[in-house]
């Protein structure tokens, strides 16, 4: 008897360890096979099992270690004071990296921006009406007078710009954040507090086309005509060193994770203006005969060119919606809205040609807009 007691003993001992290793093999567990080969870790691109998801903890799901964060932003840009519609939107691309380090209690996270535009201009083509026409006829008599939509393409034309709403935006954050324990249905907040810098550079062009028919004097007192083309450029650079502070809060719900941030931020404005006229003149004699070539084409006259300084200071907000879906174990795929606001404090371009207050460097800037990218968590 008992070498049969000790016969069952041994079997439902060795079916108990058998039983246990398939048990864990059904886990993620496989026996015999390299360690690293089978970390999930290293399994990029693998799907995330709903289980796992809902058996992590609020603090667990929320980003830990190095993280990576690419969106396309569409943004619209409100439009310069010396505008009639300054509180209308033009339409700018933009792309934002955010990156970062976090453990389970906070960490360090940074943002990298730029937008290019808006780039809103009044354009058109301007040809002197009384141009002259080729001489089909022989005959040298005066110029043929006809409207410009009549005018072969052949001549000349000139670009006539009115700037509405030009310019571009750059910027760069750097926030130690906290992580405090997740709320009772799994939010979790993190306070931060930070530096950022933001650069606008606004550009104001506008042009004009004068002519003068035999009522130009040249050097020698002859009698000539004259065409001119004026255009006036002006690009002011804000460059701003603020202060922040805010908080971002975040919930996990299945394979969603919804979160929202808001910034607020307050410091000087360092402004430089450049200002520039150019003036290009094309000279024929008093009466021009048909197929007349210009006396002196494209010559510069008058051009002129002038800088000055001034400072101010802004106060504004940064808030940010998003929601990211975890499509694979390390990356989720994000869409938001995203709204800057410069409460005052900048200086936005204006011209003589263009009317409006060259130096007034006190204008507000609002930019939302709506985000979409991906997050890459190691």
């Amino acid at each position: 008897m008992s070498v049969l007691h000790t016969t069952i003993r041994m079997f439902v001992l060795t079916a108990m360890a058998f039983a246990g290793q398939l048990g864990l093999s059904q886990n993620g567990y496989h026996p015999g096979a390299k360690e690293v080969a089978f970390d999930p870790d290293w399994q990029l691109f693998a799907p995330v099992q709903l289980q796992d998801m809902e058996d992590i903890p609020a603090r667990k799901r929320a980003n830990t270690g190095f993280y990576v964060t690419y969106d396309r932003m569409y943004m619209m840009v409100t439009r310069p004071e010396a505008e009639q519609a300054t509180n209308a939107l033009d339409t700018a691309w933009g792309n934002r990296w955010d990156f970062g380090w976090s453990r389970e209690d906070g960490g360090w996270n940074f943002s990298v921006m730029n937008i290019d535009g808006p780039d809103k201009y009044n354009r058109y083509g301007q040809r002197w009406a009384s141009y002259p026409l080729p001489d089909i006829d022989g005959d040298d008599g005066d110029a043929i007078l006809q409207a410009p939509e009549t005018l072969l393409q052949q001549y000349r034309t000139f670009e006539m710009l009115d700037s509405v709403n030009a310019g571009s935006m750059r910027g760069f954050e750097a926030n130690k954040t906290w992580r405090f324990e997740p709320y009772r249905y799994g939010g979790i907040l993190e306070p931060m507090i930070g530096l950022r810098y933001a650069g606008f550079q606004d550009l104001a062009v506008n042009t004009r086309y004068t002519v003068d028919f035999g009522t130009v004097t040249n050097q020698f007192g002859d009698d000539i005509s004259q065409e001119q083309y004026t255009k006036e450029t002006a690009r002011i650079d804000n460059n701003m060193l603020l202060g922040q502070f805010g908080f971002r809060y975040t919930k996990a719900v299945r394979r969603w994770t919804f979160s929202n941030d808001a910034k607020v931020f307050a410091g000087h404005v360092y402004q430089n203006r450049e200002f520039s006229t150019d003036v290009f003149n094309n000279y024929f004699g008093a009466t021009i005969g048909a197929g007349d070539d210009p006396i002196q084409e494209l010559d510069r006259d008058g051009t002129t060119f002038t800088s000055s300084r001034r400072d101010n200071s802004t106060v504004g907000f940064d808030i940010r919606v998003e929601a990211a879906y975890k499509a694979f174990k390390g990356v989720d795929l994000r869409a938001g809205f995203q709204m800057l606001y410069f409460g005052r404090g900048i200086w936005r371009g204006a011209t003589p040609l263009g009317g409006g207050n060259q130096f007034a460097n006190n204008q507000h800037l609002i930019m939302p807009g709506f985000t979409a990218g991906l997050t890459w968590n190691r």
